[in-house]
């Protein structure tokens, strides 16, 4: 364990195969030492290590307790990283040089990984650690393995080799040479081999405690940026912004998915939760974000203005309907997470104002689905079904289910027997909207099998609202006006508040969901959570949800359906059957599994491959708004135009009118002349009455005494004389 000095005729004393440590003295001794304890901490015996300083600083530095051997070597009148370098390629030129600034303190398996960057390629010269400020020892060996764990070994290209630990192969020194001296001795060496087409790259894999900052060859360098995204989100918390514009005044299904959502990810404190509100949140739901500290909440005006900073990722979690939502998107996150509830709406025309809008919405969804750098899915069926479309490629499209269970304190209802419906009696219960793809006309068959075949004496109560494009309420009214018996079992009570909802789920048989295509389905969950059994078929996402078995419906069969269906309805072994495994399925798909799951996709898309055409896609969605814009407002001012051009002519026309009525009044009425053709009337007097002529309505009743219009009638097609100056 000792210091000891250099000699000019002492030879540097290189281990065999391993590189030469230099650190760079600039004038510390405490900062030196940390630096000589980390290095003798995590650096093997035999390599050699030694410490560049101004020769004026030599002989203080000797008594310096250190772990090791140390050798000291003098740089002249000055020292620093660059004079080190030019002192040891003089004195060991064959030699690969580990260049280490005083106060830098290196993590475990820093030197092997860092040698395994600079020779990972015979066209690199140079590899450099990635610099973290203001770390201690402790937090240099915790967030060094964290990187170490995160990193995915890119070694992008970087501009010059970072002077705060860099490994410099001996070729490039020999090939190169060391240039002049002082300060940018380093940056005009690595220029030089630049120019000859060598590399320098960052050992991503290394993190080291320090402050250089990685110049770059090019700001849009994709490699470099997600080492980089990578490594900072390894060493502090992943900063997630998700777009919860849908949390408006309606209370929806949708609106209580995205609080689950936010909520659990609240809770994961790996995340930092930045939340984008609509103008119109709920006040209730407004409070409740406000009471959670763990949420940063920013208006839709913020974001739009672009007044935000980029967190790491950008978490859309419905499906993106305009190119406005899109450009929202970007000026929010640095990669693009979006979650893709079902193809629905792609598949159906008729859930569009016009077949224009419907394909419209189709091109926004395959650009945007081609542009996310993640594509998220609750259920397998979707993912397939997208992947069948060609809409995204199987690497960037992930499964995670929602959680189950509320999360959010739901604000209690008292049950209240809706308007319409009797006490007592049996009651099936089919809760949902009218689109055509919720499948209620099956309701209604189902219910006619049931009674017919099963003797079942209850009601079928359709709780939803009525939508306005792409409802089966046509169908269902055919269906109960062809059978009047069937109509006798049915109530429709459109739109149910939340009061009305929990008498249903407390005064139910069952609950009826015949969906065709679900993306994922809440609501067997619910039935079961409330101790119902649910009639569903196991068809689409709804098969993952406990088996493909546990659906009792066949489809679209409804009298093998009311055979299957008929056991639920009673108590006993069957019904309680179903309902637990119901439950038990809900188990294993909670929050706290899927948030971990979620925060993996986050993960993925930072350190997914930068695609060149993605952000095209955007500003073509762009582009085509702004044409279309752009028309609109020529429409509008072709219009406009016109209608200036036709009340021109209306004036004009008015004018005429007027002034042969004049005429007419000075031909037949003198009073009516003006002073300067020998009337009575002054000039303003005049100007009154011209504009009184121009009224019809008036005109009448003023000149008709006067019998202007027969004098009119008379004068024929003469010319009018010229009127008064």
């Amino acid at each position: 364990m000792s210091v000891r000095a250099l000699r000019s005729s002492d030879a540097i004393d290189v281990g065999g195969g391993t590189p030469l440590v230099v650190v760079a003295e600039l004038g510390s001794p405490d900062a030196l030492a940390a630096t000589l304890r980390q290095i003798a901490a995590h650096t093997a015996d035999h390599v050699s290590l030694l410490v560049a300083c101004a020769d004026g600083r030599i002989g203080e530095l000797a008594s310096l307790a250190v772990e090791g051997d140390v050798a000291l070597i003098g740089t002249g009148a000055v020292g620093g990283p660059e004079a080190a370098l030019r002192v040891v390629h003089a004195r060991a030129s064959n030699a690969d040089v580990v260049l280490v600034r005083e106060g830098v303190l290196v993590g475990p398996g820093w030197l092997e990984r860092l040698t395994d960057a600079a020779i990972s390629d015979s066209i690199v010269v140079t590899a450099s650690a990635l610099s973290l400020p203001l770390l201690d020892a402790a937090e240099v060996d915790t967030r060094a393995a964290a990187v170490l764990a995160a990193s995915a070994r890119l070694r992008p290209a970087i501009a010059r080799a970072n002077d705060d630990c860099c490994y410099i192969r001996a070729a490039a020194l020999q090939l190169a040479g060391v240039p002049g001296s002082g300060p940018t001795v380093l940056a005009e060496f690595c220029e030089r081999l630049s120019s000859l087409g060598l590399v320098h790259v960052l050992a991503d894999d290394v993190a080291v405690s320090g402050d250089a900052v990685v110049d770059s060859p090019d700001a849009e360098s994709g490699p470099l940026r997600r080492a980089l995204a990578i490594a900072q989100t390894a060493v502090r918390p992943l900063g997630v912004t998700v777009d919860a514009r849908a949390l408006g005044s309606a209370a929806t299904g949708t609106r209580t998915y995205i609080l689950d959502l936010i909520a659990a990810l609240a809770r994961e404190e790996s995340l930092a939760l930045r939340v984008v509100l609509p103008p119109d949140t709920a006040p209730d739901v407004l409070a409740l974000l406000e009471a959670d500290d763990a949420i940063e909440l920013i208006s839709y005006e913020e974001a739009a203005n672009g007044d935000v900073p980029l967190t790491d990722v950008v978490h859309r979690p419905q499906q993106v309907f305009s190119a406005d939502d899109l450009t929202l998107l970007r000026r929010l996150g640095q990669r693009i997470v979006v979650t893709h509830h079902d193809l629905i709406a792609y598949r159906c025309a008729a859930y569009h104002e016009s077949f224009e809008h419907w394909r419209d919405y189709r091109r926004v969804t395959r650009l945007t689905l081609a542009y996310a750098d993640m594509v998220v899915f609750h259920s397998r069926h979707a993912r397939a079904d997208a992947l069948r479309e060609d809409l995204v490629s199987p690497p960037r499209a992930h499964v995670v289910p929602n959680g189950t269970e509320r999360l959010w304190p739901q604000p209690h209802a008292a049950a209240q027997r809706p308007d319409g419906i009797s006490e007592g009696g049996n009651l099936l219960v089919c809760i949902g909207a009218d689109y055509a793809h919720k499948n209620r006309p099956f309701a209604l068959a189902l219910v006619r099998s049931l009674h017919q075949r099963h003797g079942w004496d209850g009601r079928l109560v359709l709780a939803g609202p009525h939508v306005e494009r792409g409802s089966s309420l046509e169908l269902e009214h055919a269906a109960l006006e062809a059978d009047p018996a069937l109509a006798e079992l049915v109530i429709d009570l459109g739109f149910v508040d939340d009061a009305a909802r929990s008498w249903l789920y407390e005064h139910a048989q069952a609950i009826v969901y015949p969906s065709v295509y679900e993306g994922f389905g809440y609501v067997p969950f619910e039935a079961a959570d409330a101790g119902l059994p649910c009639l569903y078929a196991s068809a689409g996402a709804l098969a993952e949800l406990a088996g493909p078995e546990l659906g009792p419906l066949v489809p679209w069969d409804p009298d093998a359906s009311a055979d299957a269906a008929a056991p639920l309805l009673l108590a006993g072994v069957e019904r309680d059957r179903h309902v637990q495994a119901l439950r038990d399925a809900a188990r294993e798909t909670t929050w706290a599994r899927c948030i971990p799951q979620l925060r993996r996709v986050y993960e993925q898309a930072v350190a997914s491959p930068l695609r060149a055409s993605a952000p095209r896609v955007a500003e073509d969605l762009e582009r085509e708004d702004f044409i279309v814009a752009l028309s609109a407002a020529a429409d509008h001012d072709r219009g406009r135009a016109a209608e200036l051009a036709r009340a021109n002519d209306d004036a004009q026309r008015a004018n005429d009118e007027a002034q042969r009525a004049l005429i007419a009044l000075r031909e037949n009425v003198g009073i009516f002349r003006a002073s300067a053709d020998g009337g009575v009337m002054t000039q303003a007097q005049y100007r009154a009455l011209l504009r009184i002529v121009t009224r019809p309505v008036l005109r009448k009743l003023l000149l008709a005494p006067f019998a202007v219009g027969a004098h009119e009638q008379a004068q024929g097609d003469a010319p009018p004389p010229a009127p008064p100056g």
